[in-house]
């Protein structure tokens, strides 16, 4: 079956599969479906059963596809990786909340790899910006005993027509005008997440001095919208140990931002 042909189904080949659970990735098990309501969800429920690390479920079609701050989800099917992975890390709870940006770095080093006639970065915490263009999101949620990572990530979106919200986005295949094998894509990122996060596990903030390297947002003048509805202008300045966004205001005061919007704003 040529790469052309494999694109085109449903899930991700059985080789590919076997590959990912037999060979050297942490995967244990890869399921995928024509629908769900979340694979977020799904992955929660999977691990409420039991089921073990590093489960990945995908799903060619979200009902209730959920990112970050509850804003909903769309993507279109066979144009897209829509998919959560089910991790126990014996870390503290301290140390989850560097997860999602070790999603993000992830996403940023395999994109890096098929883009690099075009800028390749992360928007803290972890939305993958191409050209400036937003390619990937990311959804971290703890549940009971386990932590779910989900990952929504445009392969190939051109000639398609989308809706407002979403005029902003940007596919892999848009930024370099070439096909892109979405399977090929799934395992190129499977393999790189298993290699962070085994690292993650013993040493979680070792990651994230590449993750600073690869950052939009350090060195930008910003607006963050907080949660409860407050606001930050400044400047971002780094990226503490705990994963939080560092932004010195016009009064030369630092803030650490563990959770908001952020927005880019142009150099004054």
């Amino acid at each position: 079956m040529s790469a052309e042909q494999s694109d085109r189904l449903s899930a991700p080949p059985p080789e590919l599969v076997r590959s990912l659970v037999e060979g050297p990735s942490a995967v244990a098990a890869v399921e995928w479906h024509d629908e769900l309501d979340s694979t977020n969800a799904e992955a929660a429920r999977r691990a409420a059963a039991g089921a073990p690390e590093i489960l990945v479920v995908g799903a060619e079609h979200q009902s209730a596809g959920r990112g970050r701050l509850d804003r909903t989800w769309v993507a279109p099917p066979r144009r897209s990786l829509t998919f959560s992975m089910l991790l126990r890390p014996p870390v503290g709870p301290e140390s989850l909340p560097l997860l999602p940006l070790l999603a993000g770095m992830a996403l940023a080093e395999v994109a890096g790899g098929y883009c690099r006639d075009v800028e390749v970065g992360l928007k803290w915490p972890n939305d993958l910006l191409i050209g400036g263009g937003k390619a990937a999101g990311v959804l971290v949620e703890a549940v009971p005993g386990a932590v779910i990572v989900g990952i929504g990530l445009n392969i190939d979106w051109r000639g398609v027509e989308r809706a407002e919200e979403l005029a902003g986005a940007i596919s892999l295949a848009e930024a370099t005008d070439l096909p892109v094998n979405r399977w090929r894509i799934l395992a190129a990122l499977l393999g790189v997440f298993s290699q962070r996060y085994e690292l993650f596990k013993d040493l979680p903030a070792a990651f994230l001095d590449g993750y600073r390297d690869r950052s939009l947002t350090i060195g930008r003048p910003v607006r963050v919208e907080l949660l409860g509805g407050a606001e930050l202008q400044g400047e971002a300045t780094g990226i503490a140990a705990t994963g939080a966004l560092e932004v010195r205001d016009s009064a030369g005061v630092t803030h650490r931002v563990s959770a908001g919007d952020v927005h880019h704003l142009r150099p004054a």
